[in-house]
């Protein structure tokens, strides 16, 4: 099983669900994406990662777990802003980040998903997903 960075929402998402696409390219340069987003004064997609006990729970321990606050919901409206900044700055800056075609598709297809649950009011949140 591999793992992917993607949008779970806080309920269904027409045509989505409860969980966006896969964004493999997204989870391999979320790092390199933070360092970028923080040096040009945009919001970070990791300001958006969260995540709950329940993702966790094979991970630690009973005890840390109970410690665990719930996840954090954000309005998809500032999902959709960050992603479209980012998106934007790549698109002017093409030499600042390699392979930047394959980052700016799935940026795309997740300012698409996030787009969509902001028409359908729902929340959402970022992580990786095994």
């Amino acid at each position: 099983m591999s793992a992917t960075f993607s949008a779970v929402f806080e309920s269904a998402v027409p045509p989505h669900g409860t969980l966006g696409g896969d964004n493999p390219q997204l989870l391999r340069t979320r790092g390199a994406l933070d360092r970028l987003a923080t040096k040009n004064g945009l919001t970070s997609l990791l300001a958006f990662e969260s995540y709950a006990p329940e993702d966790v729970a094979g991970l630690m321990d009973d005890e840390r777990l109970a410690e665990l606050p719930p996840a954090t919901w954000f309005p998809a409206a500032a999902g959709v802003a960050a992603v479209n900044a980012l998106y934007e700055y790549l698109e002017s800056h093409p030499g600042a980040f390699s392979r930047p075609a394959e980052v700016m598709a799935e940026l795309s297809n997740l300012g698409d998903e996030l787009e969509a649950a902001d028409r359908a009011g729902v929340r959402f949140r970022l992580a990786v997903v095994m």
